[in-house]
């Protein structure tokens, strides 16, 4: 419920905070007192756009903010939650314009996306106006209404899970049947690439072996080159050959030995060894000269290298995942039959899912029929109390695409007239009978967990004993809901448990709106100027306290 609203700089309105309260709150004034400004606020809360007429004056900000009760709504607290927004049992819901006219809105200081908003204060509260196309006007809600009406929500959330299960299985059978599809289409050429990879015949590491070695043979006669020079330097007969030099050394040492210490003795060791390694090297690099670098060799690393690389673009792979692939293809070969299997498998419980589901919602759609021909009756027998003695209510079924909420298309549908055909409430109802209409179905599907309900001028056309019986059905409606009216019926003002008057008047030669709470005395004489006028006489008093006393 809306436990606080503030309106600040909206159109002729300077500054109204209001304390509601549940059950029946009526807003009464004048004609052109400024009663549809409030509602126009409500509808900023609610997520509407705005309009450019509500932009300020340069230099100011609109403001509207509301306190909401939300204690009732374990969900939407945990959608708030999800959304990163902290809250408890109250959420304050603010919408802001600037002189520019854009909009801002915030829960619980936290900036939202309007879609956001709506979707939120969509499940507190909705208006119902003359020019409103929320609620009835839209017949996806009609659905819903029914099965609040019905109270068969348990079987609504046995649908959607079974609907859920439906899904989850649908979707693991297609995805499984096409894999399998795929392998036995692509089979034939599956096998075709294997068999080409397999005369390939790649082993680990090959291409990469090849590439060095191809760089090898193709910079063979720089290497024998660099080969040569470094044998020659090494057994040059000429006194700076290598060889030379260690064995003229190791002579010289080798005569003086005897008379050095057993350090110096060790170093010659250590030069004799280092003599050794330094020819077995110089013999390697002497043999790796002596090898022929076969040129025809080069040509067939060429041709294998190409190889690889164009099976590997022809399948768009890199030619390190050559190996990697070939198993795949091979695993893919081999997969048929184990695929065919599971996706029979898969199939099976789609199938049986499905089953459960078709049962469970044909179930669903023959207690909503039931339910339906009882919500027909009631709002039938509400009608004639609210002037609407020649209209008719009834509640016409279609089957729809199957979906979390069962087979059924649901649409309330109406006529006016007596021998006029049915057609669709938002088609055939005016403003003043929607009004009416929503009243009588809201008060026999109370069960509509929406906290609060504003009806605008929900009286609109009738008087007398029927603005009696519209004023007790809001009253009732109000046991079990916060219910906001803007009215100009005496009957149905007479049934508030909260009045609030609107006034318009003149502050420094400029227009502006007040709003002020009613006590019990000045109740009973704004009854009595609603039914008598600008002159509140003594009649008109009697009158409205009489009514007040039968309310």
């Amino acid at each position: 419920m809306i436990k606080y609203l503030s309106i600040k700089n909206l159109l002729l309105i300077d500054m109204i905070n209001i304390e509601f309260n549940n059950g029946l709150c009526v807003l009464t004034g004048e004609t052109g007192a400024g009663k549809s400004m409030i509602l126009d606020s409500l509808s900023l809360i609610s997520g509407e756009r705005n309009k450019s007429s509500f932009r300020p004056e340069k230099g100011k900000i609109t403001s509207v903010t509301a306190i909401i009760d939300i204690s009732t709504f374990k969900y939407l607290k945990q959608k708030l939650l999800n959304l990163g927004i902290d809250c408890d049992d109250e959420i304050i819901i603010k919408r802001i314009i600037s002189d520019t006219g854009k909009s801002k809105s915030f829960i619980n200081d936290s900036l939202i996306s309007l879609n956001i908003l709506k979707e939120i204060s969509n499940n507190l509260f909705e208006i119902h106006s003359q020019f409103s196309e929320q609620g009835l006007l839209d017949s996806s809600t009609h659905i819903n209404i029914l099965d609040e009406f019905g109270g068969y929500l348990d079987t609504k959330v046995k649908i959607k899970n079974y609907w859920n299960d439906l899904l989850r299985s649908k979707d693991n059978f297609k995805k499984k049947k096409e894999e399998l599809n795929f392998v036995k289409n692509e089979m034939e050429q599956i096998k075709y690439n294997l068999k080409e990879i397999e005369a390939l015949n790649p082993t680990e590491n090959e291409f990469n072996t090849l590439v060095k070695k191809r760089v090898l043979l193709k910079n063979s006669v720089k290497i024998s080159e660099g080969l040569k020079i470094i044998v020659d330097n090494f057994y040059s007969e000429t006194p700076q050959g290598i060889d030379k030099l260690f064995v003229n050394n190791i002579s010289e040492l080798e005569k003086i030995r005897d008379l050095l210490d057993e350090n110096s003795v060790k170093k010659i060791e250590e030069l004799n060894s280092i003599y050794i390694d330094i020819q077995e090297i110089a013999n390697y690099f002497s043999s790796l000269m002596n090898e022929e670098f076969d040129v025809l060799s080069l040509d067939k690393i060429e041709e294998r290298i190409e190889n690889y690389k164009r099976i590997c673009r022809k399948h768009k792979i890199d030619e390190t995942e050559l190996l990697e692939f070939k198993k795949k293809l091979a695993e893919m070969a081999d997969s048929t039959f184990q695929l065919q299997k599971i996706t029979n498998d898969f199939e099976k419980i789609y199938l049986e899912n499905s089953k459960k589901y078709e049962k469970e919602s044909k179930e669903l759609s023959r207690i909503r029929k039931n339910s339906a021909v009882k919500l027909d009756s009631f709002i039938n027998n509400e009608f004639p109390a609210l002037k609407l003695e020649n209209a008719k209510f009834k509640s016409f079924f279609e089957e729809s695409t199957p979906s979390s909420n069962g087979i059924d298309k649901v649409t309330f549908k109406i006529r006016t007239n007596p021998n006029s055909e049915m057609g669709e409430i938002k088609n055939i109802s005016s403003g003043g009978e929607l009004c009416r209409i929503a009243l009588a179905i809201k008060v026999i599907a109370q069960k509509n967990n929406k906290t609060t309900m504003v009806f605008d001028e929900v009286d609109s056309g009738i008087g007398g004993a029927v603005s009696s019986a519209v004023g007790e059905r809001l009253k009732k409606l109000g046991e079990s809901k916060q219910v906001i009216v803007v009215t100009h019926s005496p009957q149905v003002a007479a049934f508030g448990n909260d009045h609030f008057v609107v006034k318009k008047k003149i502050v420094n030669n400029q227009s502006a709106i007040e709003l002020k709470k009613l006590d019990e005395k000045e109740k009973l004489n704004e009854i009595a100027r609603m039914l008598s006028g600008k002159e509140i006489t003594e009649e008109a008093i009697n009158a409205a306290r009489k009514l007040i006393t039968y309310s």
